[in-house]
């Protein structure tokens, strides 16, 4: 198992490089949103985090190793995501394509886990598996919002259109318990942002809930009723590790008020690629 894990963060760093030569967390580093990109620019990074905290979901609980890269074109952006947990349980890959304008962007995020045990289905059936009862897939439309010129309001809004995102029922099959996928859920995310800066340093406030548009009083993707299942204050500092050398560090805590749990989580950019 550990070979396997070894093996993927080579792989992973070595998509890094390959994609220099070739030229949305996921596509998540605020410099991907820079003003003006005439040209094709791009950003990579390889992270480590203490935990992998997914607006109050957990998928996964030990120390993972993630990378993202994201290729620029004019107003669009094209990302992926990799991430896979240090005991070998947590693997997601993800694609992300974004559309950005100074004041908002839209993207269009297709989320698939691995991991064992995450959802009704016990084996992956393959991240191309678009089968409603089958797939492990998510497909997440999102909307981020600039509220103030300055910057420090941003508002989000997350809507699952397809996926494992579904009502479910259980059949008695003999012995066997089979599950039946009903109605989507389309779980909508909703979360309010502030954000001071100052020299190096960053802070970042939120509050997020979610519901269900299918059934506004009935479960959802986050949690067993409409609430909120995000809270959050996250901290981060460009650390000097050498003359010429700088480390992002980043320490958060979220709170999930529908799951009654708490995450105290750090993370740290140990490689970052980038021309912009």
């Amino acid at each position: 198992m550990r070979e396997r894990i070894i093996v993927f963060i080579l792989f992973m760093s070595g998509f890094v490089f390959m994609a220099r030569a070739q030229h949305d967390n996921k596509v998540v580093a605020d410099s991907l949103y820079i003003d003006k990109a005439t040209k094709v620019d791009w950003d990579m990074s390889l992270a480590f985090k203490s935990q992998n905290v997914f607006r109050g979901l957990l998928p996964s609980a030990s120390p993972a190793m993630a990378t993202q890269a994201g290729v620029i074109w004019g107003d669009w952006i094209f990302g992926m995501y990799g991430g896979v947990g240090l005991n070998g349980v947590y693997q997601e890959t993800d694609f992300i394509l974004v559309y950005r304008q100074p004041r908002f962007n839209v993207h269009l995020e297709y989320y698939y886990n691995f991991t064992q045990g995450i959802t009704d289905i016990p084996d992956p059936s393959g991240i191309f598996d678009f089968n409603k009862q089958t797939t492990r897939g998510l497909l997440d439309l999102i909307v981020n919002v600039q509220l103030d010129k300055a910057g420090h309001w941003h508002l989000k809004s997350s809507t699952l259109v397809f996926g494992r995102d579904n009502e479910l029922e259980y059949i008695q099959d003999g012995d066997e318990q089979i599950s039946y996928r009903g109605a989507q859920r389309y779980t909508q995310y909703l979360a309010l942002e502030y954000g001071w800066y100052w020299g190096e340093n960053k802070v970042k406030a939120h509050v997020g809930g979610a519901f269900s548009l299918h059934d506004p009083t009935g479960a959802h993707f986050y949690g067993a009723k409409p609430g909120f299942n995000d809270i959050g204050i996250a901290f981060t500092r460009k650390l000097k590790v050498g003359e010429n050398a700088k480390l992002p560090v980043k320490v958060a805590a979220v709170m999930n008020p529908l799951a009654e749990r708490s995450y105290l989580t750090f993370s740290v950019d140990l490689i970052q690629l980038s021309k912009l």
